[in-house]
C-alpha cells in the first residue's frame, strides 16, 4: 500500500479555505494541536494548509478524529501567497491592499496574523 511521506510543517502557516479569501494564520503546532476546531474540522478536499516555506498540505487525512496535515507535492511561490493576502487584507477591510508587499513567506503570514488580531 502506497503512504505518503508525513513532512512536519513549517510554522507559522495559513489555512485557505476553499472559495473564501479568510485566511486562518496559525503560529505553531501547540496553537494546532491545542484548538479543535482546527485538527478535528471537516474540511473540504480543496480547503490547504500553507507553511512558511510555501508547502502545501492536504487536510483529508484524519485519524481518530485529529487531521494530520500531509504534503500533496505542491509548493505556493511568494508572489502567490501575497494574492491570497492582499484578498484577506481587502476581505478585512483594509485599504491601500495593492501596498501590500513581504519580501518572504514569513513576513506575509506576520500581516495575515495582524489582521486577524485587529
Amino acid at each position: 500500500m502506497f503512504k505518503k511521506e508525513n513532512k512536519p510543517v513549517n510554522w507559522p502557516a495559513i489555512l485557505k479555505h476553499s472559495d473564501d479569501a479568510e485566511l486562518v494564520y496559525i503560529k505553531d503546532q501547540d496553537t494546532w494541536d491545542n484548538d479543535t476546531d482546527l485538527h478535528n474540522f471537516e474540511y473540504d478536499v480543496t480547503d490547504h494548509l500553507i507553511d512558511s516555506s510555501g508547502i502545501i498540505f492536504n487536510l483529508a487525512h484524519k485519524e481518530n478524529h485529529y487531521i494530520t496535515p500531509i504534503p500533496d507535492g505542491n509548493v505556493m511561490e511568494l508572489k502567490y501567497i501575497l494574492g491570497l493576502v492582499k484578498a484577506h487584507a481587502a476581505q478585512s477591510g483594509s485599504c491601500c491592499v495593492a501596498k501590500l508587499y513581504a519580501p518572504s513567506i514569513p513576513e506575509a503570514y506576520k500581516i495575515v496574523e495582524f489582521l486577524n488580531e485587529t
